[in-house]
Order: C-alpha cells, then sequence, then structure tokens
C-alpha cells in the first residue's frame, strides 16, 4: 500500500455493510427470541416424556445454540467492518502529518481485517463456528486490545495517559472526514479528551448523551435523572451552552460551560462540592455558573467571559444519616478530582488556537479543596477563589501555584462550613447528621479547619473579601455566595467573584481576616 492507494481508498462503504450485517443480526436475534419463547419453551415446558421427548428436547436446544451462535457470527463481521472502517479513516486523515505511521498502520489494519473476515468465511461455510461457545470466544477475541485489528487502530490514536497537548497536536494533524467519523464511532473518547476543541468535544458530548438516554431503563435510576437534567439543560438554554464532559462512571460526570473558553477572554471553572450530583449539575450549578458569567460581565470591561460548571469527580454524597456522608470528612475524593480538574485547565491552554484565556478556579465547600489540589500541582488557572471552604489543603495561600496575591476568600458569618474544624467530636457530628450536626458540634473560631489553616484567616495570606453575613445559625448561609440580589443584581459575593473572573480581583471589595 502506498499514499495514493490509501488516499483512493473508499473507507465510507464499510459502515454501510457494517450496518447491513447489523440488520441481519437483529433479524437472527429476533428469530432466536421467537424460538426460544414459541418452540423451545413449549418443547421444555410440556409434560412429555420418554426417548422421543429427549431426543426432541437435545434437537430443540441444539437448534437454538446454533441460533444464537449465528447471530453472534454476524455481529463479529459487523464489528470488523466498522474497526476496520475506523482504522483506514483515522490512517487517511493522519497521512498529511505521518504519513509512514499511517501508511504502516492502515496495512496493518487491512492484513488483520482481512484474515478476520476469510476466518469468519471459512466457518460460516463448514458449519464449525454454529456453537454459541465458539461464537462468544469469538468476540471476546475481537475486544481485546491485544488482537491485530484493535492494536493497528489504537496505534492510530492518542495512548491512554496522554496528556492534553498531545491531543490536540494529535486531533490537529486529522483531516475533516476522520475527525466527523472519530465523533460518530467514539463519541466518549472525543468527548472525554482533554486537549480537544471545545466544540468539538461539545458535539461528541451530545451524541453519546442521545445514546446514553436511548435506553433510559438500563440505567441506575440517579444517574438516569442526572442525564436527563443535563439534556434538559442544553436543550432550553440560549446562549450556546456547551457540554464539554459527559460520563457515566461513578455518580456521573458533566461539565457545561455558558461560553465558548477556546474564544473567551476570561474563563471560569467552578467546581461544587458537598452533596452535589449529577441532576445539581445540569440545574442549580450550571445556574450558578451563568450567574458568574453574568456577574464577570457587568464589570463592563469589553471583555468576553465563559463560566462553566465542573463535576469531574464525584463529590461526597449528602446521604442525612447515612455513613456515606461521612466521607466528606476524607480528602480522597478531592484527590482523584483535583487531578481530573488539573488536566481539565491544561486541557483548556492546549485547545485554545491563540493566546491564553486568564482563568479563575472557583472552589465552594468541599470543592475549594478539590481546586486548592489542583492549584498545587501548578498552571492552568491565573486566580484562584475559595468561598464555603473548610480548608484547601494547604497553610498558607502562597502554596496555591498561583501567588498569594491571586487568592481570593470569601466566608459569611453565619457558615458553618467556613468554620468546621477538625476532630472527633466533628467525625461524630457527620456520622449522626451531616454537615448541620458537625457544625453544632464546633469550636468557636477556630485557625485550622478540617483541610487545613482557615482561608480566611490572617495567617492564610489570601484576599478576604466581602459577602453577606447570613442568618445567625442558618445552614442556608453556605449556599448564598452565588445568589443574586432581590433586583437581579449580583450580591456582593457575586459581584467580587464576577471581579476576579473579569481580571479585576483588586477592585472587590474587603473585609477583615479573621
Amino acid at each position: 500500500m502506498d499514499t495514493a492507494a490509501l488516499a483512493a481508498a473508499r473507507p465510507d462503504t464499510l459502515p454501510a455493510a457494517a450496518d447491513a450485517y447489523a440488520a441481519l443480526v437483529s433479524a437472527v436475534e429476533r428469530h432466536h427470541a421467537a424460538w426460544t419463547r414459541e418452540t423451545a419453551a413449549r418443547v421444555h415446558g410440556a409434560d412429555w416424556q420418554g426417548r422421543a421427548a429427549d431426543l426432541a428436547t437435545v434437537a430443540v436446544d441444539r437448534t437454538g445454540g446454533r441460533l444464537q451462535a449465528a447471530w453472534m457470527e454476524l455481529a463479529l463481521v459487523r464489528d470488523t467492518l466498522r474497526t476496520a472502517a475506523e482504522a483506514f479513516r483515522v490512517a487517511r486523515g493522519r497521512l498529511a502529518a505521518d504519513p509512514d505511521g499511517a501508511l504502516a498502520a492502515a496495512e496493518r489494519a487491512d492484513a488483520a481485517a482481512a484474515a478476520r473476515l476469510t476466518a469468519l468465511a471459512a466457518t460460516a461455510r463448514s458449519g464449525a463456528a454454529l456453537t454459541a461457545t465458539a461464537a462468544a470466544a469469538g468476540l471476546g477475541r475481537l475486544s481485546d486490545p491485544r488482537e491485530a485489528l484493535n492494536t493497528a487502530l489504537a496505534s492510530l490514536l492518542p495512548p491512554p495517559g496522554a496528556r492534553p497537548a498531545e491531543a490536540a497536536a494529535w486531533w490537529r494533524a486529522l483531516g475533516p472526514d476522520a475527525r466527523a467519523a472519530l465523533t460518530e464511532a467514539r463519541p466518549e473518547l472525543v468527548g472525554g479528551l482533554d486537549g480537544l476543541p471545545a466544540r468539538d468535544r461539545d458535539r461528541a458530548n451530545r451524541l453519546r448523551l442521545t445514546r446514553l438516554l436511548q435506553h433510559p431503563d438500563t440505567l441506575p435510576a440517579p444517574l438516569r435523572t442526572g442525564l436527563q437534567a443535563v439534556a434538559e439543560r442544553l436543550a432550553r438554554a440560549e446562549d450556546g451552552i456547551l457540554l464539554l464532559a459527559l460520563g457515566a462512571e461513578g455518580q456521573g460526570r458533566a461539565v457545561l460551560s455558558h461560553g465558548d473558553p477556546d474564544t473567551a477572554d476570561d474563563v471560569a471553572v467552578y467546581v461544587p462540592g458537598f452533596g452535589t450530583d449529577l441532576a445539581a449539575a445540569g440545574r442549580g450549578d450550571a445556574d450558578r455558573a451563568e450567574r458568574i458569567r453574568d456577574a464577570a460581565d457587568r464589570c463592563g470591561s469589553g471583555r468576553t467571559t465563559a463560566a462553566m460548571v465542573w463535576l469531574g469527580y464525584d463529590a461526597p454524597p449528602n446521604e442525612g444519616l447515612d455513613p456515606r456522608s461521612a466521607q466528606v470528612a476524607g480528602d480522597d475524593r478531592a484527590r482523584a478530582g483535583a487531578d481530573g480538574l488539573h488536566g481539565f485547565l491544561d486541557g483548556l491552554r492546549a485547545a485554545r488556537p491563540g493566546p491564553p484565556a486568564h482563568v479563575t478556579a472557583v472552589g465552594h465547600s468541599y470543592g475549594s479543596l478539590v481546586v486548592g489540589l489542583a492549584a498545587r500541582q501548578g498552571g492552568g488557572m491565573d486566580d484562584v477563589v475559595l468561598v464555603g471552604s473548610p480548608g484547601a489543603g494547604v497553610g498558607r495561600a502562597g502554596e496555591l501555584g498561583v501567588g498569594a496575591d491571586h487568592v481570593y476568600v470569601g466566608v459569611a458569618d453565619h457558615d458553618p462550613v467556613g468554620r468546621l474544624p477538625g476532630g472527633a467530636s466533628v467525625a461524630g457530628g457527620l456520622l449522626l447528621g451531616g454537615l448541620p450536626a458537625a457544625a453544632a458540634m464546633q469550636a468557636a473560631g477556630p485557625d485550622d479547619l478540617w483541610f487545613g489553616r482557615d482561608p480566611a484567616g490572617a495567617g492564610f495570606g489570601a484576599h478576604r473579601f466581602g459577602v453577606e453575613p447570613g442568618g445567625a445559625g442558618a445552614f442556608a448561609s453556605h449556599s448564598a455566595y452565588f445568589d443574586a440580589s432581590a433586583d437581579g443584581r449580583p450580591s456582593e459575593s457575586l459581584a467580587n467573584i464576577g471581579r476576579v473572573v473579569a481580571g479585576r480581583g483588586a477592585e472587590v471589595t474587603t473585609a477583615p481576616h479573621r
């Protein structure tokens, strides 16, 4: 094979052939189900005994097994054609950037697909593979990443754990047809790769969302509710909201951006905390991101803003008396989330075609610990905002990687979480009644909070900005940092967050340190 042959290849004909086999798979599956229901079940359920009954049962079961094997063998052909088409399209899309690598991978894919199809044709003619066990083994081999066809395709894709800059370079080297084919065939890959353009990820994630919701009854109820909330948000949004990430793992993953981070001057990445689930990310937390964007736009600097809610981790659940609520007392989830957030922020920078944006990470509650741990890894953010924080995992603002002068802290006077100290009594409160009970057991005015030194204290070294005090003893004050005033204008807290996001942190209203 040479570059002319690969350029002239017509891999687009293979998906059509795969679709034809897919139709056969569905037809044989239906026939197998009907045979099982209308014939095999009647024979097994009949009050029929004797030699003839035994022979009939064996014959019926043999036929059922052959029907099952037949649709599995057809599925092997279908999947072989689809994988080969994907490999050829990506190889052709990489010809300009890496002709030698593209040709080598295409040749491997061609040889592997031909060998697989030849073997399938031979077993179809002889009937040797018409046992369910053999067919299942064939399906298992085809899904093995070490299988030749899969190896050829993998050589054309970013390796697992590829850095965002590597993923960005790989995507830019692909032709438009290869990008479109990968988006259609692998939306979970394209949508989940940090470093790819925001609008490309959005197309892939919307496709994945549609496919996940095609069979909602197969999803766990909380995940189904969350995905539907995200879908509803996308359907009614009028400001070009982008779905930058979507996942069905854990409690669900989603990143929804109001505005395009690839072109905006200022980008805010809001990380929610304790009790946040996928449904909240598509509803109230997406509202908060939108309000952050509006508050930044009100600064009147003429700059454009993109603000997003980032739910790329499993936030500790708010389960009331359930012991799982006590997971908020540990930092395991925050550490896992910090790694994901760091990669995502690196991806935002790698994806931009022009100069980097001014990026502000906004962490609320347990999300402030996620932001703090990510900031310690360095890069990706210019300013850090911590609100309602039980600690950011550090002793001083200067440890957050952006410089102490770029760390801003807001805490309401009556926010119990912003005064949550470490200690066995608080852990007991978490187990007995969640954060409200833990707050009731706190000591007044601690300098050390649950996850490090009090960010609002003078010793931490951050800017403390003004927020509304909140109602005395009211846990609701912990959730009020992103609220608007009665006249629809941003509250003091939200306005100050907007100023930092807009690059005007020097204009925040100040509050004395504790």
